[in-house]
């Protein structure tokens, strides 16, 4: 059951306020999804009462709000739907993203297409009310599976922005900055010399002149000639170079369309404003090679009673300025790089997809508990549909020095399975260099190695998920979202689906013990390939080398070898790149878009079909030769490739097959 209230204009001192009469109020209904519509002009607030049929809530804010809670599950509390910085003493994690959407396990979710700011009461005294500060009515009811609902959710706010296959690998965060362009130089140098491969280098401030170290946003004299040194990064180590960015001067007042305040916000709406912001970062940032930015600082003390050049109402200035930080920010790289670039932000509302290439989980403190609650954040942003997400590896927040050895492993193994995977090298708030790989224990270099190493791996599969997260939703899928019917997963924030292959499940405590939840269907050990039945909790002691990752069955999983980065400086001149590709039966059908970066990043469709007795696969043509690996737990019968009958290699629990680049893989596997 639904009811309309509204709370109408004062000044119009209207008696009918009823939604009654078909010109009030449109529904619409397409691909069983529903959209309702009015926009009275007497109107100043909407409020939707909906009975409680024991419903559950996934979604409108990332940040473990109302009271630090782990659990994503927001039944039975109340949610503000507005960035608020000011939040930040009583919230875990100094999280930051929004949005008026939420997922309901039942096989639908809600939308409210506005900037305006809502409050949601969840399942309280037999209903749910949902809020918003504003007369237009525009909200969207998407129903069926989680794929159906984010393909229709995209299909309103845009479609996820494209990340680029560089942006995919490990970047390494520097924050001090001490020694300059010598210093980042020297890290990278000997980084390369531990063989530890990167794709990217971000800096924070200081690194620009006037205040904040950043006002002037170009390069301060201890990074002159920056051209020289982003280039040499690029040419010599093969790294991407990104820098932190804020759209606020602080003390400086020396830009046209300042708001009032300490922080002294850009007027994002003033367009003398948008053309000086553009005008610094092209001159000093871009034309040196710059290829993206960290954005920061766009709810802190926001100064939301301000007037703004457009006339936005102060109901949805605070949630508006998020999304045009990164529409604007957008729009300047894509003028100077189209589409190869890379920006992400701490803040962001519902809309930002589009515009972000994904978003960083705030600030977290360097504990195991800041780990944790970390990775509650990333649960809940995954349910409001921001595709892509990574924590600071290490944490930020806390007291400086080194962190154990044991915490900054588990993390950089948790980090392996990000979206993004930064990795902060110079202490917890910035509090000197004792992170970097040399300043730690042998063991801490060896994690640091592996995982690095690990995730340049992964590529193929990370970039060809984020980049088809239009059609498959979030990367980091939670369970629930997978699981709508199984109750069991509405409480889970501790493991997740990483695409649509693993479910990964970081270790959060000093000892290595864990509880894992196994929804149906069967899982295999990515370790030992052990196969295991679902619907059940296992409880495993984890080496402290391992993350516990299992691989669901009827799914594909890409790994290989196709960007270098610093791996040029001792790879063979000519590595040749590679893709492998396994399959892991199950029952039906199975399909992976991989997203070929050598065929201009066109998605090539893997498929299979799969029973007890056969498995057939089709791999159209790919620009990378490699190996196809089929899991199976018993000895194959007979094989035909491409119509012909043919002997492949079965070894550990997979049959091998040679692949090569652009053939049409056809293969039939037959049991009996």
């Amino acid at each position: 059951m639904i009811e309309l209230k509204y709370k109408q204009v004062p000044e119009f001192n209207m008696i009918n306020t009823s939604l009654d009469h078909n010109e009030h109020l449109t529904i619409t209904k397409k691909n069983g999804s529903f959209h309702f519509f009015a926009n009275p002009a007497w109107a100043a607030r909407f409020t939707l009462h909906l009975k409680d049929y024991n419903d559950h809530f996934f979604g409108l804010t990332e940040g473990l709000y109302p009271d630090n809670r782990k659990s994503p599950d927001l039944r039975g509390h109340i949610i503000d739907v507005e960035v608020n910085g000011h939040m930040f003493g009583i919230q875990e994690n100094f999280t930051s993203a929004w949005s008026a959407f939420y997922f309901n396990p039942k096989g639908y979710a809600s939308f409210i297409n506005t900037f305006a700011k809502g409050q949601y009461q969840l399942a309280i005294n037999g209903q749910t009310k949902i809020e918003h500060e504003t007369g237009n009515l525009d909200w969207y009811v998407f129903t069926g599976n989680h794929d159906k609902i984010y393909q229709e959710y995209y299909d309103i706010i845009g479609k996820p922005k494209y990340v680029p296959l560089w942006a995919c690998g490990p970047t390494i965060w520097l924050h001090e900055n001490r020694n300059g362009s010598a210093g980042i130089l020297d890290d990278v140098e000997k980084f390369t010399k531990l063989q530890i491969p990167l794709t990217s280098v971000m800096v924070d401030p200081p690194y620009s002149n006037g205040a904040h170290s950043w006002s002037r946003m170009d390069f301060n004299a201890a990074f002159s000639n920056p051209r020289q040194w982003i280039t040499q990064l690029d040419s010599n180590y093969g790294l991407k170079f990104i820098t932190w960015i804020a759209p606020a001067t602080f003390s400086d007042r020396d830009f046209p369309g300042l708001l009032p305040g300490s922080f002294g916000y850009i007027d994002l709406s003033n367009p003398k404003a948008i053309a000086e912001f553009g005008n610094r970062l092209k001159l000093s940032q871009y034309s040196n090679g710059v290829k993206g930015h960290k954005m920061d600082r766009a709810d802190e003390n926001f100064p939301g009673e301000e007037q703004w050049y457009d006339g936005t109402p102060e109901v949805a200035r605070q949630n508006k300025y998020v999304y045009l930080y990164a529409k604007i920010t957008d729009s300047l790289l894509n003028n100077i790089w189209g589409k190869d670039h890379l920006n992400y932000a701490r803040a962001a509302f519902h809309g930002c997809q589009p515009y972000l290439s994904g978003i960083w989980g705030g600030d977290p403190r360097s504990g195991w508990d800041g780990m944790a609650a970390n990775m509650a954040n990333a649960i809940r942003a995954s349910f409001m549909g921001f595709p892509n997400w990574g924590t600071d590896v290490g944490g930020y927040l806390g007291p400086t020095g080194k962190i154990p050895d044991s915490l900054y492993i588990r993390w950089l193994q948790w980090g392996v399975f990000n979206g993004i995977f930064e990795i902060k090298i110079d202490g917890a708030g910035g509090g000197g260099e004792d992170r970097a790989p040399w300043h730690c224990s042998n063991v801490v270099q060896y994690a640091f190695r592996k995982t690095c190493e690990q995730r340049m791996e992964w590529l193929p599969h990370i970039f060809s998920q984020l980049n088809s997260s239009a059609k498959y939703g979030p990367l980091m899928k939670p369970l629930s979202m997978v699981f709508p019917n199984d109750t069991a997963t509405y409480h889970i924030w501790d493991e997740y689906l990483f695409g649509n292959t693993l479910l990964v499940a970081p270790v959060f405590s000093m000892d290595g013990m864990r509880s894992i939840y196994l929804p149906e269907g069967d899982w295999i050990n990515f370790y030992n390939y052990e196969k295991i039945t679902g619907g059940q909790t296992v409880t495993v002691t984890v080496p402290l080398f391992h993350i516990p990752v299992y691989i669901k069955s009827n799914s594909f999983q890409v790994t290989g070898n196709i960007y270098s980065g610093n791996k040029k400086k001792w790879q063979p001149a000519k590595p040749n790149p590679y893709v492998d590709i396994a399959f892991y039966p199950g029952k039906g059908t199975a399909t992976f878009d991989f997203i070929d970066t050598n065929q201009d990043d066109k998605a090539v469709i893997f498929s299979a079909v799969s029973d007890p007795d056969q498995i057939s696969l089709t791999i159209p043509p790919v620009s990378f030769s490699g190996k196809l690996k089929i899991y199976t737990d018993k000895k194959p019968g007979h094989l035909i490739r491409n119509g012909k009958t043919f002997k492949a290699v079965y070894k550990n629990n997979f049959i091998i097959i040679d692949r090569i680049a652009k053939e049409n893989l056809i293969v039939d596997v037959f049991f009996k």
